[in-house]
């Protein structure tokens, strides 16, 4: 078997693409890669199917060694990226060989590093999508000495990422929202207040949801559980917002506000614990029309 051997794994790595649809009615969430912007261009420069599947790595401090002739594209938060100890830049396809050593650092800046090869890792999928979500059963953590199997592809392969597209992971993000007819729950006073006032990322922050603290948002107010989208907003009763990302839970109880563009989701799925974080309401129009221009210009649907 050859491919790409895991020397070190860091602190959690594990195989995503962009999720796992339609069993939202039986209780499984969508899962998929938490920046689907950072992800998309792994696929981009690799030249993969838009479904690829890659490593997701927190916060970086992992390795590899090689046994096969390919192209690997990293992408995502700042990390040093070196073959054979030469410093490589993100952002960009570069050529491996047998017994090339891969060495990805801590991340400087935001949270998850993207690794992606030609082709994808031959890795069955399960329920359509190689998605792993620990808490669901599907795959499990990438641990040192497995070998995630790829093919050989010896023909040239070289893309760069234009500086324009390539993102800066900064300690002050400003989302866009988009109300949601949950929002009839809130007295006008206290939506105000949710967009005049900046909110921290909190340490109990994952792939499920981004937890907030700052001004608390008053509700009063139950509803019948129902789906929950991708950046869907909760209030709980503390009045801390909670931003749903990948893992969400399918159903929630909780009152939402409105729900956060999918590029602002990427973004704050690489926002470390004490980021800033302001909201900017769009209209239903607006939020639709940059959505699909961002999913056109990536040429993904996630």
């Amino acid at each position: 078997m050859n491919g790409l051997k895991v020397i070190k794994s860091g602190m959690l790595t594990l195989l995503q693409d962009n999720g796992r649809y339609g069993y939202a009615d039986i209780g499984i969430t969508q899962s998929g890669v938490a920046d689907g912007y950072s992800s998309a261009w792994v696929n981009r420069l690799l030249l993969n199917e838009s479904n690829t599947n890659m490593l997701e790595i927190l916060l970086g401090n992992a390795s590899f060694i090689s046994t096969v002739h390919s192209y690997i594209a990293v992408c995502g938060a700042k990390v040093e990226l070196s073959i054979n100890g030469e410093v490589k830049a993100m952002w960009k396809s570069h050529q491996i060989k047998p017994n090339d050593t891969i060495e990805i650092g801590m991340a400087k800046s935001g949270l998850r590093v993207y690794l992606g090869i030609k082709g994808g890792f031959h890795i069955d999928p399960e329920l359509g999508s190689c998605a792993t979500t620990i808490k669901e059963g599907f795959f499990g953590k990438i641990a040192p000495n497995d070998m995630l199997p790829c093919d050989e592809y010896r023909d040239s392969l070289l893309t760069s990422t234009p500086q324009i597209h390539i993102p800066e992971f900064l300690d002050i993000i400003t989302l866009r929202v988009v109300l949601g007819y949950q929002s009839d729950c809130f007295e006008p006073q206290e939506i105000e207040k949710f967009f005049s006032s900046p909110y921290t990322v909190s340490n109990q922050t994952d792939r499920m949801g981004c937890r907030l603290s700052g001004e608390q948002i008053a509700i009063d107010a139950e509803i019948v559980s129902e789906a929950i989208s991708f950046g869907a907003i909760q209030i709980p009763k503390d009045g801390q917002p909670i931003v749903l990302l990948k893992e969400r839970q399918t159903i929630g109880g909780y009152p939402k506000i409105g729900s956060i563009l999918p590029m602002d989701c990427y973004r704050l799925a690489q926002a470390r614990p004490s980021t800033t974080v302001t909201f900017k309401e769009v209209s239903l129009d607006e939020g639709m029309a940059l959505t699909k221009e961002l999913y056109r210009f990536l040429n993904v649907n996630v």
